[in-house]
């Protein structure tokens, strides 16, 4: 069995972003950037679902 390891497409998505943005931010960076840009961000539905439970 092998693992493959997701795209940075993919890695977007799974942020919460939409595919125009990661079309846009692919124009000017490499994938390396990409990956850490979705590494580095926060996914806005987790954190809403926090708050609202802490509120």
């Amino acid at each position: 069995m092998r693992i493959r390891k997701i795209t940075a497409k993919e890695a977007w998505r799974l942020m919460g972003f939409s595919d125009d943005d990661f079309y846009k931010a692919q124009n000017k960076v490499s994938d390396y950037q990409l990956y850490k840009q979705a590494g580095n961000s926060i996914v806005v539905n987790v954190i809403y679902a926090v708050l609202k439970e802490l509120l």
